[in-house]
């Protein structure tokens, strides 16, 4: 029989299970860093005596650079090829893991921590764009599918196991070690990286500096002001002069954008009325998600009392039924022919869910929590790879690519604005003794989950008017 043909570029069975692994344990990676840090977010205010402002802000600076400079990854990539980029993103964002977990005690903690929060979701920005373009190109069509859902499979399992694993790290390695576990899988990807041969041609394009910083300063702006609304309240002139200042930075960003010959993203793709109400449901679905883990997992471990290990294991009812609720999604929306049956079947449970949840927490009892735990995370884990099909669906073939990156940016945008809100909250309803001493208290957290659940009905209703019937 005559030898398979192979497009150029596209490496031996051999060395695509190499790619695969890489491109796995790098969308793990990512995603074990959002849930070992939430268990490792006590602690590390702890050592470092860091403020519940500065807390929010170890994941909020983090998600931020994502959601603002995940476009470059995309145009780097255009620029330098997808090895050179992701290769790129990997060095990055295991360097800086790295310098978190060295992270000086005393007045400098905060400033290095945060900054080097920062690096690393650039880093992380590099690598995500990248990785389902790699595995789309490296695999044929008919290994495609499957390609990719080992890719998503793997992602999903380094997250249902983060809590444990940043319990038993912290528990026994110190909180600096959920940092500098990165380091050695960064190293294992790097050398899955060396047996592949990934194309190294770049399609080729410009790679402007100036979109970029204007997204990263706009976005910056409106986050900060949104943050200290809680210090200042919500009609302070100051706050609101913080936010109309983000606000109008933002939209001169918007313009910037669209009078470019080489947009950053291709913000147009809004004016496909079934992909920005996908967009802007993927955009409410990952706010309330953020704010449920983080300030679920500092009321088990502060208003609970509950050990690090313990806080760990805790968390498995919420996670895992992400999970599960992640691989439903796909199966509900192929047997349904609908959009509207897996988000709105998600966005029901996700909203029952917090209430049971935020319900419970005045009982502090530990099996009230569970229900609502499920029913929450099952909830979140539906509505999203759903929007992903639907939206992917209604854009033209050749903006694919821009499309994906667009919904990524939205995506951890909605996650950054949603946990500062909650941060606001938060210092509102703290005092601040407890704000200075790290301290998320359990009304406080109350106050998050009644923002969740909000925005979570916004989003049902959203999704009620908005999402179409049966596909055509």
């Amino acid at each position: 029989m005559p030898a398979q043909e192979q497009s150029p570029g596209v490496p031996p069975g051999p060395h695509k299970r190499f790619v695969l692994a890489a491109m796995g344990c790098a969308g793990g990676m990512v995603m074990l860093d959002q849930t070992v840090v939430a268990v490792a977010l006590d602690p590390m205010a702890k050592d470092l005596g860091l403020t519940a402002f500065m807390m929010h802000g170890v994941v909020l600076v983090y998600v931020l650079a994502l959601a603002s400079l995940a476009p470059v990854g995309a145009m780097a990539a255009r620029r330098f090829g997808l090895r050179r980029t992701f290769l790129a993103g990997t060095v990055v964002f295991t360097v800086a893991s790295g310098c978190c977990g060295f992270t000086p005690a005393g007045a400098a903690a905060e400033p290095f921590l945060l900054a080097a929060r920062a690096v690393q979701g650039a880093g992380a920005a590099l690598m995500l764009p990248v990785a389902t373009t790699v595995i789309t190109d490296v695999f044929e069509e008919r290994e495609r599918g499957r390609a990719l859902g080992v890719y998503a499979g793997l992602a999903q399992v380094f997250f249902v196991l983060g809590p444990v694993v940043g319990a038993v790290l912290v528990q026994f390695a110190g909180w600096r070690s959920v940092f500098l576990v990165n380091v050695p899988v960064g190293v294992v990807i790097l050398w899955l990286l060396g047996r592949t041969r990934i194309a190294v041609e770049a399609p080729g394009g410009s790679l402007s500096a100036l979109q970029p910083a204007a997204v990263v300063v706009s976005l910056g702006a409106l986050v900060l002001g949104l943050c200290l609304c809680g210090f200042w309240g919500i009609t302070d002139p100051r706050t609101l002069a913080a936010l109309a200042g983000g606000a109008l930075l933002l939209a001169a960003t918007v313009r910037l954008t669209l009078r470019s010959r080489e947009p950053l993203v291709d913000v147009r793709l809004l004016t496909i009325r079934p992909y920005a109400v996908a967009v802007a449901l993927t955009f409410l679905v990952q706010a309330p998600q953020l704010i449920v883990l983080v300030h679920g997992t500092l009321f088990l471990r502060q208003s609970m009392a509950l050990s690090l290990v313990a806080t760990g294991l805790s968390l498995l009812p919420l996670v895992a039924a992400l999970a599960c609720g992640t691989f439903a999604s796909g199966f509900l929306l192929e047997r349904s022919g609908s959009v509207r049956v897996p988000v709105l079947c998600g966005l029901v449970s996700a909203t029952v869910g917090v209430a049971l949840w935020a319900a419970a927490q005045s009982s502090q009892a530990y099996a009230w929590q569970v229900p609502g735990m499920v029913l929450a995370g099952f909830g979140l884990g539906v509505p999203i790879p759903a929007l992903s099909a639907e939206l992917m669906r209604v854009v033209p073939v050749h903006k694919r690519a821009d499309a994906s990156v667009l919904r990524q940016t939205l995506r951890q945008l909605g996650g950054a604005l949603g946990l500062a809100a909650a941060g606001a909250l938060v210092l509102s309803v703290d005092d601040e003794a407890a704000d200075a001493a790290g301290i998320v208290t359990s009304s406080a957290v109350h106050a998050g989950f009644v923002l969740a659940g909000g925005v979570l009905v916004v989003a049902l209703l959203l999704a009620v008017v908005m999402l179409p019937g049966r596909r055509r």
